[in-house]
Formats: C-alpha cells, structure tokens, sequence
C-alpha cells in the first residue's frame, strides 16, 4: 500500500465542520491531517446548488492532500433527521412509511433519495435506522424506527438499503447491535440494555443480521452497553467483543464498521474522544465519527498515530481498515467520478415526481 502513516488514519476519520463552505478548519484538517472523509449537517447546506459546490470544493481538496476521494455523508434519515430542508425532497420518517404500509415503498424511497444526494455530491447516507422500537420511554429513536415489530424493521430497511445502494449511495444500517430499548439518550449519557443474549438474538439483532444478508456496506455502532456481551462496561463502539467477535466473525459482516459520533457524552465523558479512538480502531472500527471539535479531530489523529508507533496497534491492523475504505470507494465509483452532477441535480432533486410520491406516502401514513 503506497501511503504514508498519515495518509492511513486520514482514511479512517470521518470529520464534521460548521461552515457552508470549504472553511479553514475543513481546508486545514483535509490538507495537514490528511482528513479523507466528511461528514455534512444542517449547519452546512445553504441551498442545493451551495452544497453541491461545497461537496466539489471537499473533493477537490482531498485529492489534492491524499490521492483519494472523500466519503462525503449525511443523516438523511428522512422525517424528524433531514439535514436538507430546502430544496431536496423531504421524504417521510421511517415509522411514516411503516404505518403507509405501501408494498415497496421504503426501496422507492432509496432509490430516489440515493439519485438526489448523488447529484449534490453525497455518496454516503447515515441511515436506516433498523433499531426496534420497543421502549416507549425511548428519548432517541421512537419515529425514527420502522415500529416495534422486528420483521418490518427488517424489511422495510433492507429494502431502503437496496433501493440506496442502487442509485451510487452507500447505506448505513444504525445503531449496532441496537438502540431501541434504551431510555436513555446517548448524546447525553451512556446507556445500558440488559436483556440476556438470547433476547438480544431474537430481537435487536434481526434486523442487522438481515441487512447484512442483504448485502449492506456500511454499519454504525451504539454508543451503549451490553452485558451480556461485554462485561467490561465498555459499550459497543469500543468493544472487539460486539465490533470483531459479534459483527464481523459471528454476522460474517465485511463492510466499513464506522463509529457514531465519539463527541456524544456516552464516550466524550466516560472514555474521552481521543483516548476512546484508539479504543475504538482496536475494537475493530474502521471510520472514527468526530463531527465537531477540530482541536478533538487533531487529537484523535495524533492519538491513533502515537498507538501504532508505540506498537499498541499494529499498522496491519489499519492497513485492513484502509483496504476496505478503498475498495468501498472504489465500488460507488468515486475514483471515477466523485463529483456532483451540476447538470442532473436541478431536474431530479425536488423533482415534482418524487415530492408527489413523498406526499402520497405521507397522506397513507
């Protein structure tokens, strides 16, 4: 593998900014720290055509600093998590289309929103949601989830998974091994689901196990505790018990294992963002999330490099996270063309098909 140490971990950092446009702090963490994905949010989309031009502007500067394109992502989740208000097509939540039970919908739904985050230059979206939602004192999830019936979250999001990944998206099944019987919010504290694995085997995991045979490439890990599988109190994000042992070796998963965000206080005031990065690249994760703090990107990096030239982590081990990256990249046809298409975005994003198909499963819901 012709790179440098840094080019290496530059791969497995997803990083976040607050402008939007291509601000000092993405400029620097792209070109210094060799930065080679980004993760966009509301803050960062002005208009269709602002994020487009924002997305080029990301492109170019990482293959100017790297070689590589960018995965550039979003939670276009659909409903209550759309970071594109204005613009593109604002598609109904997951529970919305559960409750319109229109056969194949939820594969439409992926199919267009894929074409429409494709031509504004997003190759990657942080969704389903294939948590089951079956705590009603959940803070988090709730509508975010297909329902509390493990075969139609199944379902319904390997079928939004296909539809994505057909149209040059990469899907993201969430939150692994399962956020929805929590009543805890991760964002705020760390949470515990105590059930006995046999529980968690039949219900959490279903809907997992079943992307996975689908064919999904990308998974995100819940930044929550699970003590029947680690009894470390380390929750799932950091733990190569659920990561390796359960994700990779027992669900035969080998996509990207990407981390949700290490600033949420589950991990930032428990473990620390730097420290639980390392953690986390030793667990097994690919792509470390770390969506605001430029000075908590930088540590991150710096405490990553410091793990494997200290021989903490051997640099085979992110070689193997690298080799997966770059042949995701290579699969949605970034190294072809990683750009937006400028032409193609004003006639399919908000187009008034796919916003009738949207209101039409909204009014069944």
């Amino acid at each position: 593998m012709n790179m440098t140490l840094d080019q290496k971990i530059g791969q497995m950092i997803m990083a976040g900014f607050s402008s939007d446009v291509l601000d000092d702090h993405a400029a620097r963490i792209i070109k210094d720290y060799k930065i080679g994905n980004i993760v966009l949010f509301s803050r960062n989309v002005r208009s269709v055509n602002g994020l487009a031009r924002l997305c080029s502007e990301i492109q170019k500067a990482a293959i100017s600093s790297s070689g590589m394109p960018a995965f550039i992502s979003m939670d276009q989740e659909g409903g209550m998590v759309t970071r594109i208000q204005n613009g593109a097509t604002f598609f109904p939540g997951n529970m919305a289309f559960s409750a319109a039970g229109l056969e194949g919908s939820t594969e439409i739904e992926g199919k267009l929103e894929g074409e429409e985050l494709r031509a504004m230059g997003i190759n990657v979206d942080l969704a389903p949601v294939l948590d089951v939602n079956n705590n009603p004192d959940n803070p988090v999830i709730g509508v975010r989830s297909y329902g509390d019936d493990k075969e139609v979250v199944a379902k319904l999001g390997t079928d939004f998974i296909k539809g994505l990944q057909r149209s040059g998206v990469m899907a993201t099944a969430k939150h692994f091994p399962g956020h929805g019987d929590t009543s805890v919010d991760s964002h705020l504290d760390l949470p515990c689901i105590n059930h006995s694995l046999n529980r968690l085997n039949s219900i959490e995991f279903y809907p997992f196990r079943k992307a996975i045979e689908s064919g999904v490439d990308a998974v995100m890990s819940a930044h929550v505790l699970f003590p029947a599988i680690e009894k470390d109190k380390l929750p799932a994000t950091l733990s190569c018990k659920v990561l390796t042992d359960l994700l990779r070796e027992q669900m035969n998963f080998n996509g990207i294992v990407m981390t949700d965000c290490m600033e949420m206080e589950a991990i930032k005031n428990y473990f620390g963002t730097a420290k639980a990065a390392v953690m986390a690249v030793k667990a097994g994760a690919d792509i470390i999330c770390i969506s605001s703090s430029m000075n908590l990107q930088i540590e991150s990096v710096c405490a990553i490099k410091q793990a494997v030239l200290y021989g903490e982590i051997p640099e085979s081990r992110i070689d193997d996270s690298v080799n997966r990256i770059i042949k995701m990249k290579r699969k949605y046809g970034l190294f072809d063309n990683p750009y937006p298409d400028m032409e193609k975005a004003p006639c399919v994003v908000g187009s008034e098909s796919n916003l009738k198909f949207a209101q039409n499963v909204s009014e069944k819901s």
